[in-house]
């Protein structure tokens, strides 16, 4: 009898909280307004987004107010109303996508919502707790990735109630797939009937699977129907979009032959097809242009083009060192500022902040996208009869020539990997370099000590994930603070950059190099050197009244910006500030300054009693780059110097023994040393020892015996070159590829190889990172003098694409060029790249030509089996993965065919033709600024000329752009001095 009460009691209490729900829902839904309900997992990588990337105006949303939030969960509120957009939808009618039935209980049906689900079933799940699609609403439209979306409609009251058992636990529909997000939404449009006969056979297919018994379903390939559908309705609706509207008129079918027409900037906006999240592209986005009723299209007379023409012709501007802008669409990129979820309400207010400020800092970029590209003759394929074998089983889908026309960021974090290190003081910077070393990931960083003209220069900006200054940095403050509100990492220690960034805080008394004790998070009573001693914010007042005086919480000097300040730590005796963070509430930048000398080692100042001091200094050093920053970072301990290793002579045993007598006869203890530019390599013949061990300068190279971490039978059994890669120098550790074939001259073709390379250098000395999984591949050539050689390092890059892409099984994957040298997936992802350089030997020139691409390495990029994965999760497909040993033979083989036919008739056309294929930079608009002048001049880009510089077309001239001497930066539109 007690548990009736009790339950009705219950039942009382759930109720009126769901009328409490309600009310504050029909609250947040008054005005243009929009609601969210996010699960939020605990060990997510970065925050969700605050609206979801399937609406047409994410960007534009900003957080109103929180009705809750838990570790697992949030609602929030947000202006405007998100809106989606459902023409490239699939329809729900007939039982798609999850076999519901068109009718619903629900009515009054005043309410549309989006749903978006895990694809991957919960199978822990049972049947009591899964909650059916037609009992919350009306399915309307649905469209499958990497999640699967269902837009419905409903009304407040079930609304309410859906959203009130969200946020108590685990949320599970049909097929016991779980809900991560609900948000009110605006739609319009009609969703695709999928009629098709393209559409139709699929259509059948998903039913007819949905209607087999529960013991025979299969979801999986239920999922991947669900995706190829909704994959086919997107192309189709995006061919449909390709059309023109003018003046009223009735919509015409954009001819695609190239037709010269005058449009400005702001009277075109770009339409991509849009994704179901920030990690998920669809592979053949399709880019239309829509111009704005009012606007005319002029079509030049021909009379007019051909005055034109002949004003153009003979005027050649040649520019070798320039400022490139490119104007294109940019993704959104994620902020790494993340929502810590473990320190409760005391954080709310910050949190929000940061999450609105996600959307509110976005800046879009507008790219005109021309159908015309660079001119391309036939190529003269019967004059490379291995080519055209190669092609002969090759499919001829589009898919494998289209050009990639926006991001497909599937994978990654495209940041950039530079880290850059400034002090006044050498011993500082090195000690602060040091320091950084012993925390950070170095497999996914580069750490740059630049100078002060090279940071006064501000090339940089926009290339560096972290600004690390110890010190007086002087004039370079201002492009340091630039940096912080654009959303940059700043790491300020000991430094007169706090007086730019927050003025208001002042020095009362400098006491240098004080030993005082300060407390952060677990560390307690740290003893270390202050630099000043007593250092706070000083307001007008001459008294404090308060603490808060003493420590305001915000700062707004920065016109259009907001500062928050949090005291991370302080000295114990006068409670002044030992560390403070300072967090741009715009553009989410952060900054850490420090008045303790964190890159200076205790140890030294304060004997054995600093070794304790020191453990808590790099601990304080790795929270601050991880949590706070959002670097990635390892444990201290974990850290070990790498040990440098034997290498291997691999290949024809003939042919080595040969060229080695050939460099350095035996002396007369018998060895075989020779001296090389950086290095000395000492051939080993059998059960000859090293006379001394491996160093960076020292290489023993054994000459028959074969390597444990390098498959030489996978290797030679792919290689179909006849010289090109034949014999490979291998070595697991090594300084660099390019000492052993760049140090001397050895034979045409010689490889090194290494799994990975401690000090590699990319172009202008930029520093390399080798980490394992990278096919990392340096190669002497010997050429004859020939016009065509300018074109070596195009030549190289083409050869990794097709080294790829040339194998029909991966001829989809989107590997592309990006000039002059690096290799890219899709628009945003830099995977590989190559650096050549070359001397002259009487008549012959020696090429040494450096590779490195990302094979099986996910950091710091991403690599190619990560896009072969992502490839098959897709499309369902069973590509298997390449090897390091299959894409370094692929790759010599495609190199030396490209380099056999380009000096012959035709071959130059030739290899343009294929160059373009894979290259990005198809009718690109961009902006030239040569150093002579501050005003740039825009500009199309028409392809690349014989010697392989940029070709760049501008009101009554063509410019060329050297490929050296410039950055082309596609993902921050800037080609900018080097470092």
């Amino acid at each position: 009898m007690l548990l009736t009460p009790i339950y009705i009691a219950m039942t009382f209490i759930k109720t009126w909280r769901i009328r409490s729900f309600r009310a504050r829902l029909l609250e947040f839904l008054s005005g243009n307004t929009s609601v969210a309900f996010c699960k939020v997992p605990e060990n997510a990588a970065e925050t969700p987004t605050l609206s979801s990337k399937l609406c047409t105006n994410p960007k534009n949303a900003y957080l109103c107010d929180l009705l809750d939030y838990t570790n697992a969960s949030r609602i929030c509120s947000m202006k405007p109303t998100q809106c989606i957009e459902i023409n490239d939808w699939v329809t729900c009618a007939g039982g798609l996508p999850l076999g519901s039935s068109d009718i619903s209980p629900v009515t009054d049906l005043d309410v549309e919502v989006l749903f978006e689900c895990e694809m991957e079933p919960h199978e822990g799940s049972s049947h009591h707790d899964i909650i059916s699609l037609e009992s919350m609403g009306q399915p309307v439209a649905w469209k499958a990735g990497s999640h699967l979306a269902i837009v419905l409609k409903t009304n407040i009251e079930h609304l309410s109630v859906v959203g009130f058992h969200f946020i108590g636990g685990e949320f599970i529909i049909d097929h016991k797939l779980p809900v991560v997000r609900i948000q009110t939404v605006q739609i319009s449009g009609e969703p695709n009937k999928a009629a098709d006969v393209s559409m139709r056979g699929l259509r059948s297919d998903i039913q007819q699977g949905l209607k087999q018994l529960p013991e025979l379903f299969q979801w999986s390939v239920h999922a991947a129907l669900l995706r190829k559908l909704s994959k086919v309705v997107d192309i189709k609706s995006d061919i449909r979009n390709t059309t023109v509207e003018m003046n009223g008129g009735t919509d015409q079918v954009m001819d695609t032959t190239p037709v010269k027409r005058t449009v400005t900037l702001a009277d075109v906006s770009t339409i991509t097809t849009k994704s179901l999240s920030p990690d998920e592209e669809f592979d053949e986005p399709v880019e239309t242009i829509k111009v704005d009723e009012n606007v005319k299209v002029q079509e030049k007379s021909p009379e007019k083009k051909s005055k034109e023409k002949s004003e153009e012709k003979g005027k050649e501007l040649v520019v070798e060192n320039v400022t490139v802008e490119i104007q294109h669409n940019i993704t959104p990129k994620k902020s790494s500022l993340k929502l810590d979820l473990r320190k409760g309400t005391s954080q709310l207010s910050t949190s929000l902040l940061n999450i609105s400020s996600q959307i509110k800092s976005v800046t879009t970029h507008k790219r005109i996208i021309s159908t015309s590209g660079p001119k391309k003759t036939q190529p003269q394929i019967d004059k490379i009869p291995e080519i055209k074998e190669e092609n002969k089983n090759k499919c001829s889908s589009p898919q494998s020539t289209s050009k990639s026309l926006k991001s497909s960021r599937p994978l990654v974090n495209t940041k950039s990997p530079n880290i850059l290190i400034y002090s006044d003081s050498i011993v500082a910077r090195d000690n602060l370099e040091a320091s950084l070393r012993k925390v950070l990931d170095c497999d996914r960083y580069t750490l740059y000590s630049v100078s002060r003209d090279s940071l006064e220069a501000g090339a940089w900006r926009g290339r560096a994930a972290l600004v690390a200054v110890a010190g007086c940095v002087g004039r370079c403050a201002p492009l340091l603070l630039a940096h912080l509100l654009d959303g940059g990492r700043l790491l300020a220690l000991c430094s007169d950059l706090l007086h730019t960034v927050l003025p208001y805080y002042k020095t009362a008394e400098v006491r240098e190099n004080e030993i005082v004790q300060f407390s952060y998070d677990k560390w307690k009573s740290v003893k270390m050197k202050h630099h000043i001693f007593c250092y706070q914010a000083s307001p007008a007042k001459k008294q404090f009244s308060t603490e808060s005086d003493r420590q305001p919480s915000k700062y707004t000097g920065h016109p259009g910006h907001e500062m928050d300040i949090q005291i991370l730590a302080s000295e114990e005796t006068w409670r002044t500030p030992s560390l403070l963070q300072a967090t741009d509430a715009i553009n989410n930048g952060i900054a850490i300054f420090s008045q303790i000398h964190l890159e200076a080692d205790p140890s030294d100042y304060l004997g054995e009693e600093g070794m304790i001091s020191n453990e808590a200094r790099l601990g304080i050093l790795h929270k601050i780059m991880g949590d706070i920053l959002g670097l990635h970072v390892k444990d201290p301990k974990e850290i070990c110097n790498l040990d440098y290793t034997m290498g291997y002579f691999l290949g024809n045993h003939v042919h080595k023994l040969s060229l080695v007598d050939g460099w350095c006869p035996p002396a007369e203890e018998g060895t075989r040393v020779q001296k090389l530019d950086k290095l000395t390599i000492q051939w080993c013949m059998r059960g000859e020892e090293p006379i001394e061990p491996p160093s960076a300068t020292f290489l023993p190279v054994c000459l028959y015996e074969c390597p444990e971490n390098f498959s030489t039978v996978e290797y030679f059994d792919n290689l179909t070159s006849v010289s090109m890669g034949r014999l490979v120098v291998y070595a697991d550790v090594i300084e660099s590829t390019t000492h052993v074939v760049g140090g001397g001259t050895l034979a045409h073709g010689v490889a090194a190889v290494a799994r990975r390379q401690l000090a590699a250098r990319g172009r202008a000395g930029n520093a390399w990172l080798t980490p394992p999984g990278q096919a990392a591949v340096s190669l002497q050539i010997w050429r004859k003098m020939s016009p065509t050689l300018s074109l070596i390092q195009h030549a190289a890059a083409l050869a990794v694409v097709r080294a790829v892409r040339t194998d029909p099984a991966y001829e989809h994957l989107d590997i592309r060029i990006k000039w002059p040298n690096d290799i890219y997936y899709g628009r945003d992802v830099k995977i590989g790249g190559v650096i050549t350089s070359a001397s002259c030997l009487d008549d012959d020139v020696i090429l040494h030509i450096g590779t490195g691409v990302n094979i099986s390495n996910s950091v710091p990029t991403t690599c190619v089996n990560d896009i072969i994965f992502e490839y098959n999760k897709e499309r369902g497909t069973n590509l298997a993965s390449i090897s390091i040993e299959k894409f370094l033979a692929r790759y010599c083989s495609q190199l030396e065919r490209i380099l056999d036919y380009i000096d012959t008739e035709g071959g130059l056309e030739t290899f343009l033709e294929q160059y373009y294929q894979y290259w990005l930079h198809d009718q690109e608009e961009i902006r030239v600024k040569s150093k002579d002048s501050d005003t740039p001049i825009e500009g199309t880009i028409t392809g690349v000329d014989e010697a392989g510089w940029l070709r760049v077309r501008t009101r009554g001239q063509e410019i060329k752009v050297a490929p050296d001497g410039n950055t082309f930066d596609i993902m921050s539109g800037l080609i900018a001095p080097k470092l």
